[in-house]
């Protein structure tokens, strides 16, 4: 007998440590406070069961027991829930077996100790929960937005699906963009930006009542594709031309500008169109389409797709990984073109142009690769080999005995920074080039959007000695009360504005005005795209200061430019 007293205390000492040793488990890891409670004073129950051996807090501890099984239940996950049954099923068990079958009563810790392994369980799954909670409230949040209403892409997409598996599917897929919200994000909000563009959506969809128009669900025929993107398909079996004059209607139906609160806005509609035919083209590279015409005309406001887009994409991409590697000095060289001056024939300035040899595609111009310099963030290193290389050309001039001022073209950005004037100043210096050797082209936006530092930038240009001319007048439209104010030697006019010589009693008050408005800012403007006598003649007419174009030749590699003026200087004499 007293042996199995000694094994029974044993038995007791050894579930009552391991009790203890869960109670501070439970005290440090179980992060639910209302378990950890409960599963700490169903610890105390037990041990002072053990330590008094009074049988009626087995009473009390299945009050406990059953509190716990409330509590899990009320999380709803499964598996505590079996545990904590199970846990309350042996201790029912285990009071029967002390009360008929002398069991030791210390044996009934067995039971909490299961049940401490619900309030672990239900510790981490809850935290699982509390992980995915953010995208609860984030499905909760598109519920409620206000384009919610709109069908998704997906839906778009299933019903391309269906109707690329009917007999004769022609249609085209319009892909919609609006623009200006920036401004409204930044000055109102963007829960206003939200609730107008859902405003701006509802117009449109307005608009698409024609039958041709499919439905994507009921009553619902725009899909949002996310941000500020929308699209529809439409029928073109009975009409050819139905998605263009729905484009049409729809950016005719664009908001107007409107103020508020003291900000005004401007809402604008880009749009690009795709045909789409019976089972020809997955969805996702229909609407990739779609996007990529938009991104390659930004300044468009109508794109249709075509082949040769992707052509160029690819190309864009090849060159892009063909820069991060290139070597200017190697595969970049100046060519150059004439300025000639209409009252006496002579070269007022040589233009440098940028070519890439390139390995594959031959020689390109620098409108073909300006963009790609530019994402690729080279146009500062550009800038300055360009500078660097007109500095050694027109010391070379000078040397010869043949000084002749040479334009470079920037982009723009690069030369109004404190680094670019430094290195400018250093290239003169080196080069020992005088005023007016060097003449910076750079694009009209960039003067009628200075901000102080760039009228600084240009100023201190001015200063070294650096004459600046402005390129593109006529290429986008442009205040006029802006031009007066351009303080600069040159001024070019775009090859638009002589190209059509249809409708010269059209265009020559306009282009005879701004002429005459530069001349008296002594400004001197040079018509660029002369190509025929004619439109020397009508250039003269406006009494442009210069013109350049192919009628004065094409461009020609700066390499051969030493023998070309020395022709071109002996056939003056000649004359």
């Amino acid at each position: 007998m007293g042996g199995a007293l000694l094994s029974y205390n044993n038995v007791a000492t050894f579930l009552s440590g391991a009790l203890l040793m869960a109670m501070v488990a439970t005290l440090f890891t179980v992060k639910n406070n209302v378990m950890r409670l409960s599963l700490l004073c169903t610890g105390f129950i037990g041990l002072a069961m053990v330590s008094s051996e009074i049988p009626w807090l087995a009473f009390l501890l299945l009050v406990g027991f059953v509190f716990n099984f409330h509590q899990v239940s009320l999380q709803k996950q499964k598996i505590p829930w079996l545990i904590s049954t199970c846990a309350t099923g042996l201790l029912v068990l285990l009071f029967i077996g002390h009360l008929f079958f002398t069991l030791h009563i210390s044996w009934l810790i067995v039971a909490i100790l299961i049940l401490s392994i619900s309030g672990f369980l239900i510790d981490n799954e809850s935290s699982v929960t509390a992980s995915s909670k953010p995208e609860t409230e984030t499905e909760v949040y598109v519920e409620k937005s206000p384009l919610a209403s709109f069908p998704n892409k997906q839906q778009l997409r299933q019903k391309y699906n269906e109707l690329s598996n009917e007999d004769s599917f022609r249609a085209a897929l319009i892909v919609l963009r609006l623009e200006g919200f920036a401004q409204v994000n930044q000055h109102i909000g963007r829960d206003f930006g939200d609730l107008l563009l859902s405003q701006s959506a509802s117009r449109i969809k307005d608009l698409l009542e024609s039958d041709e128009v499919f439905y994507l669900e009921l009553h619902a025929k725009l899909a949002h594709l996310g941000g500020l993107n929308f699209a529809f398909i439409c029928n073109l079996q009975g009409h050819n031309h139905l998605h263009q004059q729905l484009i049409e209607k729809i950016i005719g139906a664009t908001l107007k500008p409107f103020n508020v609160a003291n900000c005004t806005i401007e809402v604008k509609v880009r749009a690009s169109y795709v045909h789409c035919e019976q089972q020809t083209t997955p969805f996702d590279e229909l609407i990739s389409r779609a996007f990529l015409a938009l991104d390659s005309h930004p300044s468009k406001q109508i794109v249709a797709y075509h082949q040769q887009m992707m052509t160029e994409h690819l190309e864009q991409q090849a060159r892009l990984a063909e820069l991060a590697n290139i070597s200017f000095v190697d595969e970049f060289e100046l060519f150059f073109q004439p300025v000639i001056r209409n009252d006496d024939g002579q070269i007022e300035f040589l233009e440098l142009l940028l070519r890439w040899q390139h390995p594959t595609q031959g020689i390109l111009s620098a409108s073909r690769f300006i963009k790609d310099i530019r994402i690729a963030g080279l146009e500062y290193s550009l800038a300055t080999f360009v500078i660097e290389r007109a500095g050694e050309l027109a010391m070379a001039l000078r040397m010869e005995g043949m000084p002749v001022p040479l334009s470079v073209n920037l982009f723009g950005s690069e030369m109004l920074n404190e680094e670019f004037v430094d290195f400018v100043y250093a290239v003169i210096g080196e080069h020992q080039l005088r005023p007016g050797d060097l003449i910076i082209e750079c694009p009209l936006d960039v003067f009628t959007s200075l901000d102080d530092k760039g009228r600084a930038m240009i100023a201190r240009l001015n200063n070294l000695g650096l004459k600046v001319c402005v390129d593109g007048l006529g290429d986008n439209p442009v205040l006029l009360s802006k031009l007066p104010s351009l303080a600069v030697e040159y001024i070019k006019v775009s090859p638009a504005l002589t190209a059509d010589f249809s409708n010269q009693n059209n265009i020559r008050s306009l282009v005879s005005g701004m002429v005459e408005m530069h001349n008296q800012q002594q400004t001197k403007v040079i018509f660029e795209g002369v190509e025929t006598l004619d439109q020397l003649k009508f250039v003269k007419s406006l009494k442009a200061y210069a013109s350049q174009g192919y009628y004065y030749g094409h461009p020609l590699s700066s390499l051969g430019l030493m023998s070309w003026f020395k022709q071109w200087l002996q056939a003056q004499e000649e004359d």
